[in-house]
């Protein structure tokens, strides 16, 4: 029989009692109900929670207080009731007013005042719950952002762990390596993308380490001219360490290409009169000598004859090596490992005729500097750093300058350098020399593509262009320094010579 309501407050003060003051005013919510889940008592924390009297509570049953029906509860109450040690998940309470509470209860029984009760401590985890719901809210905008943005990119985009493997991928990505997602996802990056980073330092680990930007340029496995970009990620909680951007270049690449070639035939055309001239000038030594051995021989005056066919030969050796030099630059030739030394030299043989008028040019080479390059490429760019440090000298003073060329070992790189006595690099155009089509010879001819091209094509190769400005001191002037990495190269000693 059910109790009148006065006799179930009395008891539910009772039980209050009997449970002793750390039930009824300990911090923590704790409700008392039967084994159908009415409730018999509640202490202050719990009253203060839900903000019903103790008399409006005692009228209820624990299922009132569900923000949304839960068809377990009677098997809880049961569990409960009996002392399984089961953990009960958390569940949304509605409180007076109407606002959601989210609590985990902890319950078990207890006997007090002859009979057995549950005995339920709430913990409230609302700011929890509501962290979560953000966060849920916050993943479901990051999603739409992605695939809103990040899905319809041309670039391919990842995102790798602090072990770099990978936990992101955009489409592109995917059909870029020809696999699916979940293909994708958790292999490390030399398993997909750069092969060498299994055994050399990847520029992931690089980019996370110090923080910086790191961009490359390589072919990929499949002959696609590939862009790399690698940033350090922003602090975040969902463990991405690093952000790949691959770009394809190849329509970029071609068109460095049409350029390479137009300035590569602007810059022989700079030097075409002189080349002219180192042609010319053994040709038509060659035209006289011939026809004057064939005269000998028929006088008979064959030593004279001989004289003048070895003259003949020297002459027309002179001719195929410019012709060589030429083709050295001209020809299209893919990478491979070359003596820089000679690369450097065919290209100085052509700049020099014109950098001759203006200073004594200089070579000091290393022999066995190896480094694998498309040659011709690399020669362009001697000739375009010999030919502007011969234009950044005034004429009408040769004996007092010179240009000299350098080619020696550091370290692991490969280092070529061109260096002048001219003014050097006035501070205030440094930092533009190698934007495209800057220049500071507009009235004379000059494009501004030279230094932008020689940087680019330093960068093709895998190296660096810098330059200085040299201390009164060296001399005055400006150095530009190539950078490449170093192959099976030795040490020897440098050889010098002055043209």
């Amino acid at each position: 029989m059910r109790l009148a309501v006065g006799e179930r407050v009395q008891k539910a003060q009772g039980i209050r009692a009997a449970l002793g003051a750390f039930f009824e005013h300990g911090r923590v919510p704790v409700i008392v109900v039967d084994g159908e889940g009415r409730f018999v008592s509640a202490n202050d924390a719990a009253l203060t929670q839900y903000g019903w009297s103790l008399d409006e509570l005692l009228e209820m049953r624990i299922h009132d207080l569900m923000a949304a029906p839960r068809r377990q509860l009677g098997d809880d109450l049961e569990r409960a009731m009996r002392g399984d040690p089961t953990t009960l998940d958390r569940r949304a309470h509605r409180r007076k007013d109407g606002s959601i509470v989210w609590v985990v209860p902890r319950a078990g029984p207890v006997d007090v005042l002859g009979e057995r009760y549950i005995v339920s401590a709430l913990q409230d985890v609302t700011d929890l719950v509501e962290a979560e719901q953000r966060a849920h809210v916050e993943h479901e905008q990051v999603e739409l952002v992605w695939q809103g943005a990040v899905e319809h990119f041309e670039q391919s985009f990842a995102m790798l762990d602090a072990d770099r493997r990978v936990v992101r991928v955009n489409r592109t990505m995917a059909k870029w390596l020809r696999l699916d997602e979940s293909q994708i996802l958790g292999k490390r990056c030399h398993e997909l993308f750069l092969k060498r980073c299994a055994r050399q330092p990847c520029p992931h680990v690089t980019a996370v380490a110090e923080q910086r930007t790191l961009v490359e340029e390589f072919v990929s496995s499949r002959g696609r001219p590939i862009r790399l970009e690698v940033y350090p990620a922003p602090s975040n909680d969902l463990g991405v360490a690093s952000i790949h951007v691959a770009h394809d270049v190849t329509e970029e690449w071609s068109r460095r290409s049409r350029l390479a070639a137009t300035e590569r035939l602007a810059s022989l055309g700079r030097v075409t009169a002189g080349v002219a001239h180192e042609v010319n000038n053994p040709a038509a030594f060659v035209s006289l000598a011939l026809p004057m051995a064939r005269e000998r021989v028929a006088q008979g005056r064959l030593a004279e004859a001989t004289t003048l066919l070895e003259e003949a030969t020297t002459a027309m050796s002179q001719i195929n090596e410019v012709m060589r030099d030429l083709g050295g630059i001209v020809r299209e030739r893919p990478r491979a490992a070359v003596d820089l030394a000679a690369v450097a030299a065919g290209a100085l043989r052509i700049g020099a005729i014109e950098a001759r008028a203006r200073a004594h040019v200089v070579r000091s080479f290393e022999d066995g500097v190896i480094a694998v390059v498309r040659a011709p490429r690399l020669a362009q760019v001697v000739l375009n750093l010999v030919l502007n440090a011969a234009q950044a000298i005034p004429e009408g003073d040769r004996d007092r300058h010179t240009i000299e060329v350098r080619v020696r070992h550091a370290e692991d790189h490969a280092i070529l350098e061109v260096a002048d006595s001219g003014p050097g690099v006035p501070q205030d155009i440094g930092e533009r020399i190698f934007e495209p089509f800057f220049t500071t010879r507009g009235a004379t001819g000059g494009s501004g593509l030279g230094l932008w091209l020689s940087r680019t094509i330093v960068e093709e190769e895998g190296g660096m262009l810098t330059w200085r400005n040299r201390s009164a001191h060296e001399g005055g002037g400006a150095v530009f320094t190539v950078s490449l990495p170093l192959q099976l190269a030795m040490r020897v000693s440098a050889v010098a010579s002055a043209e």
